[in-house]
């Protein structure tokens, strides 16, 4: 009987404990959601967020930008105003403390797409040219029509069906995966991950790096190349493949 009262007293105690937590908003309580029409127009979306994932979706079919959140908040943090448009940039921002907003974006095709977040990953689907950088997150990349430039510190790089004119990609602890539609360069920078390149027939200088990894390059490394290769890592394995 002693000892079920004391197991009764330790629950007990664990459940003020949580909920001490959720008083003082490290637990967010709450979740709302809501979705937004725009009537300006939008040439390119910056990112200035603290808290949450971004999901950008660039269509043929969309016209007018829609935006959807999810904030999951402590107290009044849902009432703030996230995300505004300014000269033609539709700016995405955070809520504040105990409080975190994941996006999910429609918008017309090839919009740029630049800015950082400090924790959440980033999804970018048929959009421009896109300079982003998360800390803690992984970045996922889908159809992008223009100049890629990617960092995390924690997470994985994907960007499949890349066909513009330049990736450069960095991450300190993840994979990267790039996958190109089109003949261009590609620099992709690892601390602890495996590095995999598929690229069309073309001719490339290709320089690959890796202090404690296997090495499997199926495409041969041409001097006078076209583009340019330049994969390092130092924990992980390079792989380079020829697409089709």
């Amino acid at each position: 009987m002693r000892r079920h009262i004391r197991l009764l007293g330790a629950v007990a105690a664990a459940a003020v404990g949580v909920s001490t937590l959720g008083a003082c908003g490290l637990i967010p309580g709450e979740t709302s959601e809501d979705s937004a029409t725009l009537s300006q127009k939008v040439r390119s979306v910056r990112l200035d967020s603290s808290s949450g994932a971004i999901r950008l979706r660039s269509r043929q079919t969309v016209t007018k930008v829609t935006v959807h959140r999810t904030v999951e908040f402590d107290g009044d943090s849902r009432k703030k105003r996230t995300y505004h448009v300014e000269d033609g940039t539709l700016v995405l921002r955070g809520c504040g403390d105990d409080c975190r907003v994941s996006y999910t974006v429609d918008l017309p095709p090839r919009v740029r797409v630049s800015g950082s977040t400090s924790s959440g990953g980033i999804s970018l689907s048929g959009v421009g040219k896109v300079d982003v950088t998360t800390h803690s997150g992984a970045v996922d990349l889908n159809d992008v029509d223009g100049t890629v430039a990617v960092r995390t510190t924690n997470g994985r790089i994907n960007g499949h069906g890349l066909k513009g004119d330049g990736v450069r990609a960095e991450t300190s602890n993840g994979a990267i995966d790039i996958r190109l539609s089109t003949p261009q360069d590609v620099r992709a920078k690892a601390s602890n991950g495996a590095i995999s390149v598929t690229a069309p027939d073309n001719r490339y200088k290709v320089s690959a790096r890796t202090s404690n990894g296997g090495k499997h390059l199926g495409l041969r490394n041409d001097p006078s190349g076209d583009h340019t290769l330049d994969l390092s890592t130092t924990n992980g394995s390079i792989t380079v493949k020829k697409a089709g």
